[in-house]
């Protein structure tokens, strides 16, 4: 069987809908987020899994409008399989994988990778077409984020539950404040090991006060600054600011294009670095204009 090796989409913001709330699996679909999450963990009673299973699978069969990641157990703590049989004798058009909660080892993503893999078969699609983008929840998990991250070809991205009284939050014995300094080392950690590993899908974790946009707005800005280039949310009314602070500006797009014209005009004439409004650049600023226009492309 084919594998496939596409890159994944940069998506900035990721909405949450609850299985147990169908009515949501189908506003989430209506909405400006560039993907979903369908919540099979920790949004849902235990008492309404399977109902919350079913929900998603009548979304399923119905064909989804958007790019959907369907969040289940961890294998350690729930039952994953009932989860992922959600998955199983469907059309996967638009279902770009898992969200794997709880990710704390190597061992967590090789194991619901190759249910995937029995899942791709079933639907005769190429072998690593469902990717899994692993939530860090614990210290454990950060300290091994590297690990995670090499797992599997299936690992697109990584993500940190960053949410104010989270599990990741309890699990640190921090203080969560608009400043976020508990969460800076957890945050710049990530982003360097992730990097490190080959990843550029970062996507910071939900922020819980719906009534502070203003908040949302700062905790946005301060994980783009660390390096992230996405945001989970769990209120629509949360993505427009998530989109305007994730989306490189006008500007930044015009400036990441005139940098990169101007240092190939200077590497044409055989120099190394340019100046360019001001600043002299090279090859890393080169590399970051690229992935300022990556993240255009990707949207």
């Amino acid at each position: 069987m084919t594998t496939t090796t596409a890159s994944p989409k940069l998506f900035r913001t990721l909405l949450f809908a609850p299985g147990s709330r169908p009515e949501l699996l189908t506003k989430a679909q209506l909405g400006d987020a560039d993907a979903m999450i369908f919540d099979l963990e920790d949004s849902v009673p235990l008492n309404a899994k399977d109902e919350a299973r079913k929900n998603i699978a009548a979304a399923l069969a119905a064909g989804l409008k958007k790019p959907m990641y369907l969040r289940i157990s961890n294998p350690r703590a729930g039952d994953y399989m009932a989860d992922l049989s959600v998955l199983s004798g469907i059309n996967l058009h638009n279902v770009a994988g898992v969200v794997l909660p709880k990710a704390d080892d190597a061992q967590d993503i090789q194991t619901v990778a190759q249910a995937l893999s029995a899942i791709e078969a079933k639907a005769s699609v190429p072998e690593g077409s469902l990717k899994i983008l692993p939530l860090i929840e614990t210290c454990l998990g950060l300290r091994n984020t590297f690990e995670i991250a090499k797992a599997s070809p299936r690992v697109s991205g990584m993500s940190l539950a960053s949410a104010e009284q989270g599990d990741f939050m309890v699990d640190l014995g921090g203080r969560w404040t608009p400043r976020s300094l508990a969460l800076a080392y957890p945050r710049s950690k990530m982003v360097v090991d992730a990097r490190a590993a080959g990843l550029q899908w970062l996507v910071d974790g939900v922020f819980m006060n719906l009534k502070d946009t203003d908040a949302l707005r700062e905790e946005c800005e301060i994980a783009r600054e660390l390096g992230f280039v996405g945001k989970m949310a769990i209120h629509p009314s949360q993505v427009d600011v998530m989109h305007t602070v994730f989306s490189p500006s006008e500007q930044e797009v015009a400036y990441a294009r005139g940098l990169i014209a101007a240092f190939r005009e200077g590497e044409a004439r055989g120099v190394g670095a340019v100046k360019y409004e001001g600043m002299m650049v090279d090859y890393a600023n080169v590399r970051l204009a690229e992935r300022t226009l990556a993240l255009v492309e990707s949207l």
